[in-house]
C-alpha cells in the first residue's frame, strides 16, 4: 500500500482488520522490519530485473552525495528522499507475497489452510498464519530467502511472531484481541510520541504569545487525530485533550506566579457551548469564541473504506470507480452502516 496512487496506510489497516475480525480468522502474525532497507538494496539485483534504460538506472544509483564539498559514493541502497527510491523499493519488494504463498505449498488448498495474508506498507509488513509453527518454520525462512537475494536482512531484534490476543502494532496503531473481538486502537508509541512533541512545544514557547502557542500546536494534534480517525481512538483523543490541558494550564500559571487561579482562568481560558475551560483566545478578529486550542475528541471516528486490490488508477476500465471514490464519502460511521468497495 505504500508509495502507489490512491492508497495509504488507512487501506493497510483495514486490510488488518478484514483478515484478523472474523472468528476463524488467523491467530498468529509475523512482524517484520527489515534493518536498513533503503541503504542496502542490492545494486547488481536492481540493474539485473528493474525494467528501465539501464545505463540512466545505473548512473542514477552510482550518482552518491556530496556533504560540505566532500563525495561519498554510493556502493548500495537508495537514497531516501530521491525522486525514483520508492519506485525501486516497491520493485524489489515485489514478489513478497508469492514467495510467503510459496513456502507452504503450490497448491490453493495449502495456502487457505495455512491462512496467509500478507499486508505491507513501503518496507513495513505483517504476514498471518494459522499457527506459530507455520509462520517460524516456513513463512520466516522463506521471507529471509526473499531478503537475501536482494541484499536485505531482518532485524532480529524488531521481527517477531505474535499472538493476535497479545496484539502487536502496526503503522502507528496497535491491533489485538480482546475477547475475541478485534479491537484497533492508536499505538502508545504514536500517543507518546505526540505528547512529548507538543510538551516540547509548550516549553520551547514559554514566552510567547497564546495566539502564537495555538498555531504551533493545532497543525499537530489536527495531523496526528486526522490519521487516526479510523480506528477505535475516542478514549484515546479524550485522555490526549486531558493530558495537553494540564500542560496548558502549568504554561499559563509558570507566565503569572503571582495571581491566583480563578484570575489565569479568566484570561485564558472559554466556554464553548457545553465544553468549559477551553484554552482560546479572547479576541474578535478570530470569531466569537476566539482562537482555540484544537482538541483531537472532536474529530469524529470513521470507518475507511479500503480500496478494492485490484483497482489500477492507471487503467481506464477503473476510472468511474475512482471517480466515485473521490466524489462520495470515503468513509462510513462505524458502527451501523454499510461499507462499499
Amino acid at each position: 500500500y505504500g508509495f502507489r496512487p490512491e492508497r495509504s496506510t488507512a487501506d493497510a489497516i483495514q486490510h488488518c482488520f478484514n483478515a484478523l475480525a472474523r472468528r476463524t480468522s488467523p491467530e498468529w502474525i509475523l512482524e517484520g522490519d527489515i534493518r536498513g532497507c533503503f541503504d542496502n538494496f542490492s545494486h547488481s539485483w536492481i540493474l539485473e530485473n528493474v525494467a528501465m534504460d539501464k545505463e540512466v538506472l545505473r548512473k542514477w544509483l552510482q550518482a552518491g552525495y556530496i556533504d560540505e564539498g566532500t563525495l561519498f559514493e554510493s556502493r548500495a541502497g537508495t537514497p531516501q528522499g530521491g525522486v525514483i527510491s520508492p519506485v525501486i523499493a516497491n520493485m524489489a519488494l515485489d514478489g513478497l507475497e508469492a514467495a510467503v504463498h510459496a513456502s507452504v505449498g503450490a497448491t490453493r488448498y495449502a495456502r487457505k489452510y495455512a491462512k496467509l495474508n500478507v499486508i505491507r506498507y513501503a518496507d513495513d509488513f505483517v504476514v498471518t498464519g494459522a499457527s506459530k509453527e507455520v509462520l517460524e518454520s516456513r513463512v520466516l525462512p522463506a521471507v529471509k530467502a526473499f531478503m537475501a537475494v536482494r541484499g536485505l536482512e531482518l532485524s532480529e531484534e524488531k521481527t517477531r511472531i505474535t499472538n493476535i490476543a497479545d496484539g502487536f502494532d502496526f503503522l502507528g496503531q496497535n491491533v489485538r484481541k480482546y475477547g475475541g473481538k478485534l479491537l484497533i486502537k492508536p499505538a502508545r508509541k504514536s500517543t507518546k510520541s505526540l505528547l512529548d512533541k507538543v510538551r516540547a512545544i509548550i516549553k520551547g514557547h514559554a514566552s510567547v504569545t497564546q495566539e502564537v502557542l495555538i498555531y504551533k500546536l493545532n497543525p499537530v494534534i489536527r495531523g496526528w487525530a486526522m490519521y487516526h480517525r479510523h480506528v477505535v481512538a475516542k478514549v484515546t483523543f479524550s485522555s490526549v485533550d486531558s493530558h495537553i490541558w494540564q500542560l496548558l494550564w502549568k504554561w499559563a500559571r509558570r507566565r503569572h506566579p503571582t495571581k491566583g487561579a480563578r484570575w489565569v482562568r479568566k484570561k485564558y481560558f472559554r466556554m464553548d457551548g457545553w465544553r468549559s475551560w477551553v484554552f482560546a483566545t479572547n479576541s474578535a478578529a478570530h470569531g466569537t469564541h476566539g482562537l482555540q486550542r484544537f482538541q483531537a475528541s472532536t474529530v469524529p471516528i470513521t470507518r475507511h473504506v479500503k480500496i478494492c486490490g485490484s483497482a489500477h488508477p492507471f487503467d481506464p476500465i477503473w476510472d468511474d470507480y475512482f471517480i466515485r471514490r473521490r466524489t462520495k464519502n470515503r468513509s462510513v460511521k462505524l458502527f451501523g452502516a454499510t461499507v462499499w468497495c
